[in-house]
């Protein structure tokens, strides 16, 4: 078949394919033009899920005349003047493509009046070209109508979903506009009824409980961070704040959201041992750099970018989650009243007391021992205890929780997760070191284990002596236990060996290959493994040390596994159950 020029009608709906797929990618489109435009309200009303008509108004900067007759021209556009602006874009729109090519594929019509101007235009907009302005009336701002979406594309119009599922789309992506731009007002009609408001707010937290709720709101961390040109900031949620998919993470770069796989890698491993398999936190995390850093034009849509740096960037964004992670936002509260009360009493949110920091250079913490061992807080006055983390242990509930009293209150913690928590950290810290110190034994532990599991080990040995377990096969389902993490050796018995290598066993089954996942996780068996359990009676003294070496930790509130290790209850909440405010 010969080489031939399209025709220009098809060439057009060829390259409006690019940009429309289906009625949100025109919503998409338009809005983020009004929020280019300046806009502080945008409304957005739908007809049969957009199919039949989308109508988006806003009370921008709106066109003049002569911006009305280039408007609907391919590559027209007033965001870029030269190959430099393409380095240093600071818009969501640029490309001068939107609303040509929703033009190829839908009736337009388009009423704007211009800051200043005493009269508003409106005209058509056709495949290539537009009809002469005329007068119409309007505030200031621009008005877009898009009827019969794809009339001229019926193949494409049959791979619409139903109305209500076109609905949720542009339901999901006005709200993640919304918490983008807290300050700019957003409303969405569908069918003439109004499905979702958010008038503007001057912070991210209150746009959140304008989209989830007020109790999701409660339940946000406020992030932000600064490592050279680059700051992050943005809120992620407290652990018993959930999602069971990733659909409610949002990732802003420079104002435009993205879709990043290395952000979201980062975010996984951020909570990787305070959430559990299967569970997703809520996130909007926002990315400012300067704009010759980031290459936004690398996807029609715009939906991706490419980072000059990606590593700087994931650095970056690294160390503001765990700074997030491990502050004390991440106490969970205990409530003494009803679930309203409850959230009141927690108060608004990064109001929570902050912990004493930087006290273990003031104090001789002894890091290096295990918790039975470390006496080192212990003072020199029978029946006292010091205060290092500015917590003092005034008893221990059940031989499991530790009471522990604060500034602020009661806080309950944990006595085994919040040990397996320090010596999880341990574990790390030395396999990023010099290496996992082990001990080797000269009776070495016998471990018997049924063929299936034997055979698993065995092709394992390799993997587990990279983090200090080393076993010989002796044959026959047997194994010798030869070395072992030199910090957990002496918590363990000969029995409590097997326990731990037949755990050790189940994680290699489940895990698979030596990476970053079946290396934490063999970490925190072992961790696990040699914890002080519930049901140990432990000195005052003791738990004391217990305590203060938790508040050392990178994330003192979550076990690797994902339980939490502290709650907390605040003296204010005792006070007024007692009638003392």
């Amino acid at each position: 078949m010969p080489i031939q020029r399209l025709a220009e009608e098809l060439s057009q709906k060829i390259a409006a394919g690019e940009v429309i797929d289906r009625p949100v990618s025109v919503v998409k489109e338009l809005v983020e033009n009004a929020i280019d435009a300046g806009s502080a309200r945008i409304e957005i009303e739908i007809r049969d899920g957009g199919l039949s008509e989308i109508v988006v108004r806003d009370d921008g900067s709106g066109m003049t005349v002569a911006d009305l007759r280039l408007c609907g021209e391919r590559h027209a556009t007033s965001k870029i003047r030269s190959v430099e602006d393409l380095g240093a874009l600071r818009t969501l729109g640029f490309r001068g493509e939107a609303l040509a090519s929703i033009a190829a594929v839908a009736h337009v019509r388009l009423v704007s009046r211009a800051a200043g101007d005493e009269e508003a235009y409106g005209l058509a907009l056709l495949p290539g070209r537009a009809s002469e302005p005329e007068d119409d009336s309007r505030g200031p701002g621009t008005s877009v109508e898009v009827r019969d979406l794809f009339f001229n594309l019926p193949a494409r119009a049959k791979f619409m979903g139903t109305a209500r599922t076109e609905a949720l789309h542009i339901n999901r992506l006005v709200q993640r506009f919304a918490l983008m731009s807290p300050r700019v007002g957003f409303a969405l009609l569908h069918d003439g009824r109004e499905v979702f408001t958010a008038p503007p707010v001057r912070t991210l937290l209150e746009r959140v409980g304008q989209v989830y709720g007020a109790e999701v709101a409660r339940g946000m961390i406020p992030l932000d961070g600064r490592r050279g040109a680059i700051h992050v900031s943005g809120c992620i949620s407290h652990r018993d704040v959930k999602r069971g998919n990733r659909r409610d993470q949002l990732f802003v770069v420079n104002g435009r959201s993205v879709i990043d796989r290395g952000l979201g890698y980062i975010l996984s491993g951020a909570y990787s041992g305070i959430l559990r398999a299967g569970s997703f936190p809520i996130a909007v995390l926002c990315v400012d750099l300067p704009p010759e850093q980031v290459d936004v034009n690398v996807h029609p849509r715009k939906e991706e970018v490419r980072f000059a740096n990606s590593r700087e960037v994931q650095d970056a964004v690294a160390a503001s989650l765990q700074q997030a992670l491990a502050s004390p936002s991440m106490i969970g509260r205990i409530p003494l009243a009803g679930a309203a009360d409850a959230l009141d009493a927690q108060g608004p949110l990064g109001q929570e007391p902050r912990i004493l920091r930087d006290f273990a250079s003031a104090h001789s913490l002894s890091l290096d021992l295990p918790i039975s061992l470390s006496t080192a807080h212990a003072s020199r006055e029978p029946g006292k205890v010091s205060l290092a983390s500015g917590r003092r242990v005034i008893g221990q509930l059940h031989d499991t929780y530790l009471l522990v009293e604060t500034g602020a209150g009661l806080e309950i913690v944990d006595q085994h997760i919040a040990h397996e928590r320090i010596l999880y950290e341990r574990l790390r810290r030395e396999s990023k070191g010099a290496g996992i110190v082990r001990q080797l034994f000269l009776l070495p532990a016998r471990i018997e284990l049924p063929f299936e599991s034997a055979g698993i080990l065995g092709a394992g040995l390799a993997k587990l002596a990279q983090v200090g377990v080393v076993l010989e096969e002796f044959g026959g389902g047997t194994f010798l236990l030869r070395e072992y993490p030199q910090m957990l050796a002496d918590e363990q018995t000969p029995r409590g060996f097997q326990t731990v290598v037949e755990a050790l066993v189940d994680v290699l089954r489940d895990e698979g290959s030596l990476e970053d996942a079946l290396f934490e996780s063999i970490l925190r068996e072992l961790a696990c493994a040699a914890s002080i359990k519930a049901g140990d009676r432990v000195p005052l003294v003791e738990s004391q040390a217990l305590v203060d070496q938790l508040m050392l930790q990178e994330n003192p509130y979550s076990c690797p596994h994902g339980r939490p290790i502290v709650f907390a209850l605040d003296r204010g909440e005792l006070d007024r159950k007692f009638g003392r405010r």
